[in-house]
């Protein structure tokens, strides 16, 4: 008897335990800050908004949007910090839903997003001048189509006119198909850009993302500048996995001392930082990094 008691326990466990093994799907939805409490997030989207209006330093960020799986708050544009002035899409030719929705929250926050043309990474497809205008068609429709807030774009090296040329006809077309508020935004070397076309950028973003040392740096600055650039549209561009070097040869984490260069160096518009996204949930990520640096320029915001 106690032996049939035994198995009809151990059957009924087995039972339940198969039970619990089972997988079932569960929806988990991020409860954001403004469905929590509307009103004092209302309360603090005006102050965000005043801000703007301030003279402050410029902090532009790439964010890698649109990915194939967004299985985070990694993925989304409304968790970038808030703080942020630019943020320019590596991914806009896939643009999506969630992209858009976020587009809301952005705009919301005072944050401008730029459609970004990878001329530099693109050069094979876009060698043809007519390849290169269907394509800024394209991206002219779909700003208009996104409401996204104008361009950047990459630039080649090269002393061969065509590459002078390439960045002619982006600046030429965006110019003329921009609307008020929109910003064009060019990333790499100036040198190779159309004197004539400089003034028409709103900001350049220096590659100093690719120098390893404070005085190389300098240099790069002190070459923009010779160009007749204004500081007040010079960038700085530091990417969150770089170390970079001080006069003392003592590393530091890129992004915190080419912060202080924006500074010392210039002063210059702000500071672009690059391959944001790599480091999201750790306690000392690129996230709170970007923000110790905007609150080191920017104490009082």
């Amino acid at each position: 008897m106690k032996r049939i008691i035994t198995y009809i326990i151990l059957g009924l466990s087995l039972v339940s335990c198969a039970k619990w093994n089972e997988t079932e799907a569960v929806q988990l939805r991020p409860v954001h800050f403004w469905d929590r409490n509307p009103e004092l997030w209302a309360d603090y989207m005006e102050a965000l908004r005043d801000y703007r209006q301030t003279e402050h330093f410029i902090y532009y960020a790439r964010f890698d949007n649109a990915p194939e799986i967004a299985v985070n708050e990694q993925s989304s544009l409304r968790s970038l910090p808030d703080s942020l002035d630019i943020v320019s899409l590596t991914n806009a030719d896939n643009f999506c839903a969630a992209d858009r929705e976020d587009m809301t929250v952005m705009h919301d926050k005072g944050i401008k997003v730029l459609y970004q043309i990878d001329l530099a990474g693109r050069q094979e497809e876009f060698s043809d001048d007519a390849a290169l205008d269907s394509y800024l068609d394209a991206t002219i429709a779909k700003v208009k189509e996104y409401g996204l807030d104008g361009w950047s774009f990459t630039t080649v090296r090269g002393t061969d006119p065509a590459v002078s040329g390439k960045h002619a006809r982006i600046i030429e077309k965006l110019s003329q198909a921009r609307k008020e508020g929109q910003l064009i935004v060019s990333e790499g070397d100036p040198h190779f850009i159309p004197a004539a076309d400089l003034e028409k950028l709103d900001y350049l973003v220096l590659p100093t993302d690719q120098l390893e040392n404070t005085y190389d740096v300098r240099l790069c600055t002190m070459e923009a500048t010779a160009l007749n650039i204004p500081a007040d549209k010079i960038l700085l561009a530091a990417s969150v996995d770089g170390i970079l070097a001080d006069e003392d040869k003592v590393e530091h984490n890129a992004v915190t001392e080419m912060n202080l260069r924006v500074v010392s160096f210039g002063p210059f518009a702000g500071l672009a930082v690059y391959d944001l996204a790599h480091d999201y949930y750790h306690q000392s990520g690129n996230y709170l990094t970007l923000r110790y640096a905007i609150q080191t320029l920017n104490p009082s915001k």
